[in-house]
């Protein structure tokens, strides 16, 4: 084990490594600025680049160009009141009020030493679980992978949608288009129509980008706007205790909330579907909660910036526990860095920890540098990244649709899954028009080889007898509450709805 953890590290002090550790913190630091896009429709840009390349300055672009998103999110969510990725949102409520009140290098400073110390907690949680990994996984067999796949489904079907069925449906679509291609168990041709193109199935990059870069920009082009309009902000104005350092003290002297809220991030991003901009959220929530002056929250005070910030990354670090662990993603982004592992062939779960396990402990590592060096070039360059989110998306749009093409068509060489690639954003900008669940499509997609597999497995050697595994009941029991608690709470609210009508009649 410490050999590996050995050999991780050295891994990333090599030109190939750090150079792109650099590259990927750079772009992470600019599209973060840009409000719509985040971390997923990044990944899915990368991933036709990562073909050929080694397996550890690959997952190095991937982590730092994620988690340098994070940090120039929530400048402009400071800024402009415009979270640039979803877990920013948070951050809004009292970082854009410290910005009014002429505190937005405060806000800032707090920001930036909040998500790199939350992420470095993460990370250190992350270190002290990965020998924990091998015990975990001895108690999976293939009816619990079978079980555990649709539960992380059912889970982040509620993420982005608008109803626990339409969260379903998503869900379920993502697995049929998973289907399409030759049956791996009978070498069936499944809906294929007799194209040729769609012998080998959908490739996960074509879908990736489809259903996440398209869809948004197709979105974004129908706005026909700046996504922010604000006034030209200046930063030479010196207010007292107003400053970067004076934001750096607020969190050294809030230094317990900070870890707290970046273990309950962490704890958090290891539950598929909770991660994210809930886990954000419920930082947030807790801060407020235990905070003496609680009512103050969203008029500008540290402790609202310093609890969803401390999460922000340290959640992705939580994130990485089931998705190399038991190879179920535990957000949207672990959803595209497993496309990243297939295309650089590697299987998450029991294989990845025993072949690359020092490549798990480098990825952890690249989390916490990314995170630092994201945060150090984004206070350096903080009035362009406000600039970079008033790019009019009739400039923008159509250079992510050619980059987005090319990349599909260099990731197979093939023009019906660039033809797949328009199909899926046009199926993804349906989806969000109509409050479907973009993430459990995708993360329906990559679990449905994994399903498959393990349903084939668990007919030939448990049958029936899958059903007196502990483990398997307590994760069918999980998926029956969540399924059903809407329906129960709707069914509550009825009864009690027509109990008041009766009383008032009476």
């Amino acid at each position: 084990m410490l050999h590996e953890m050995v050999l991780g590290f050295a891994s990333l002090f090599t030109f190939n490594a750090l150079l792109m550790i650099v590259v990927g913190s750079i772009l992470g630091t600019f599209v973060g600025a840009i409000p719509g896009l985040g971390g997923a429709v990044l990944l899915t840009m990368l991933l036709p680049f990562i073909y050929g390349m080694p397996v550890i300055p690959a997952l190095c672009l991937l982590l730092a160009a994620h988690s340098g998103i994070y940090f120039s999110g929530s400048v402009t969510a400071i800024l402009l009141n415009t979270p640039g990725a979803p877990e920013s949102a948070a951050t809004t409520f009292d970082g854009y009020a410290m910005t009014k009140q002429g505190k937005a290098k405060r806000a800032l400073g707090i920001s930036a030493v909040s998500t790199t110390i939350g992420g470095w907690i993460g990370v250190v949680l992350l270190l002290a679980v990965i020998p924990l990994m091998f015990q975990l996984i001895k108690l999976f067999q293939p009816p619990e992978y079978l079980v555990l796949a649709i539960l992380a489904i059912v889970l982040i079907g509620q993420m982005r949608s608008g109803s626990m069925t339409k969260g379903l449906l998503s869900g379920l679509f993502g697995l049929m288009m998973s289907f399409v291609g030759y049956d791996p168990i009978t070498g069936v041709q499944r809906f294929t129509f007799n194209q040729l193109a769609l012998y080998n199935g959908f490739n996960i990059t074509a879908v990736a980008l489809g259903i996440f870069a398209f869809a948004e920009m197709f979105n974004l082009y129908a706005m026909k706007r700046a996504r922010s309009n604000a006034p030209t902000l200046k930063f030479g104005e010196k207010v007292p205790g107003a400053g970067v350092l004076d934001g750096m003290k607020d969190v050294f002297h809030h230094r317990w909330l900070m870890i707290r809220s970046a273990v309950l991030g962490t704890l958090l991003g290891v539950v598929p579907g909770i991660g994210g901009v809930a886990a954000n959220f419920i930082s947030y929530g807790q801060a407020m909660k235990m905070s003496k002056r609680s009512e103050l929250f969203g008029t500008g005070v540290p402790e609202g910036i310093i609890a969803p910030e401390s999460s922000s990354i340290s959640k992705e670090a939580g994130n990485l526990i089931p998705t190399v662990a038991l190879g179920v993603p535990g957000g949207v982004g672990m959803a595209v860095l497993m496309s990243g592992f297939t295309i650089l062939g590697i299987v998450p779960g029991p294989s990845m920890l025993k072949t690359h396990l020092d490549a798990v402990f480098a990825m952890a590592l690249v989390i916490a540098i990314g995170s630092l060096l994201a945060s150090a070039m984004g206070l350096a360059i903080v009035p362009l990244l406000a600039r970079i989110s008033r790019v009019p998306n009739t400039i923008l749009v159509p250079f992510i649709f050619a980059l987005a093409a090319l990349g599909s068509y260099a990731a197979d060489e093939s023009m019906g899954q660039v033809i797949a690639v328009f199909g899926f954003g046009i199926v993804g900008l349906l989806m969000k028009r109509f409050n479907y669940s973009i993430p459990a499509a995708m993360i329906g997609f990559i679990l449905g080889s994994v399903a498959e597999q393990n349903l084939y497995l668990t007919q030939q050697l448990f049958g029936l007898s899958m059903f007196k595994r502990p483990l398997v009941d307590l994760m069918i029991l999980i998926i029956l509450f969540v399924v059903g608690s809407p329906y129960l709470q709707r069914f509550r609210s009825r009864a009690e709805s027509r109990r008041a009508e009766e009383e008032v009649s009476t």
